[in-house]
């Protein structure tokens, strides 16, 4: 029995690609390709998770959290119509445990993702089965991590990983593909997550100001941050409104210390649920 995680994002749709390509063309019947919305996915992922299951003709399960259900039920089945679109599993679950997700308690992945994708294996019958995960060759750590875990009810395999595959490798196939996620590489599937470098995050504001509102208003309602060390998200994009977007051929040199386009002293990560 396997599940096949699929985040939404182009790695782990060219490894579902090569999956269904290892097996004709289909998947046996006890493989099963999940996807877990939290609700802050980008409207552009729930698009291209639907798309991948059209033009590949693979089933792929839309799941949520549900926190009115019994412990180890806490899963509702979902579609592309019907999917949360404004963060709803998310900030249920944060009105839940009453305080904000951060980078050393990221409770959010482990309960809206981890956890509702083995609440559905569970429901399906399993007790044990195998974790399929889209974590590349250049990700050594972030393998390490899942498998150095005991994760209890499953194993977990890495065959990107195994095969050698890399970032580059997965662009260069879906430049040759019909279509694509609408994203660029490095903006991630959850729109504005804390886990991005804080110079990720200004440039989405720049250019997706509404996003910020959701952030905003948990922190509101919590009365805390996302980032202990940081501005919250309504200074963040108080900030991104007052200053000049320089032009990206500048000399740096020229550039003033308080430009958005000054990396100088700020985190560019992409966000990694997986870790």
């Amino acid at each position: 029995p396997t599940c096949i995680s699929f985040s939404g994002g182009r790695t782990s749709g060219y490894m579902l690609r090569r999956i269904l390509q290892a097996h004709g063309g289909a998947l046996p019947a006890d493989a099963h390709v999940v996807f877990a919305n939290t609700g802050k996915e980008r409207l552009e992922t729930l698009r291209f998770v639907h798309e991948c299951a059209g033009r590949w003709d693979v089933p792929i399960r839309w799941v949520e959290r549900d926190g009115s259900k019994p412990s180890g039920q806490r899963f509702r089945e979902v579609d592309f119509k019907s999917a949360a679109r404004a963060g709803e599993p998310f900030a249920d679950l944060i009105t839940e445990r009453s305080f904000l997700p951060n980078g050393v308690m990221r409770f959010c992945t482990v309960a809206l993702k981890i956890e509702v994708a083995r609440d559905f294996m569970r429901s399906l019958g399993y007790e044990r089965w195998v974790n399929v995960v889209g974590l590349r060759y250049d990700e050594p750590a972030r393998v390490s991590k899942v498998r150095e875990r005991d994760h209890g009810e499953w194993d977990v395999a890495c065959p990107l990983y195994d095969a050698r595959v890399t970032e580059s490798d997965v662009l260069a196939w879906w430049k040759t593909q019909c279509f694509d996620l609408a994203l660029r590489a490095g903006e991630g599937n959850c729109d504005l997550c804390f886990l991005k470098g804080r110079v990720v995050r200004e440039r989405i504001m720049r250019e997706r100001p509404d996003l910020a509102a959701w952030w905003i208003e948990q922190e509101r309602v919590i009365g805390g941050r996302f980032h202990a060390h940081e501005p919250g998200y309504a200074a963040t994009l108080d900030r991104v409104r007052r200053l000049p977007m320089l032009p990206m051929t500048l000399d740096p040199a020229a550039a003033p210390t308080d430009s958005l386009d000054t990396e100088e002293g700020y985190d560019a990560r992409p966000c990694g649920c997986t870790d």
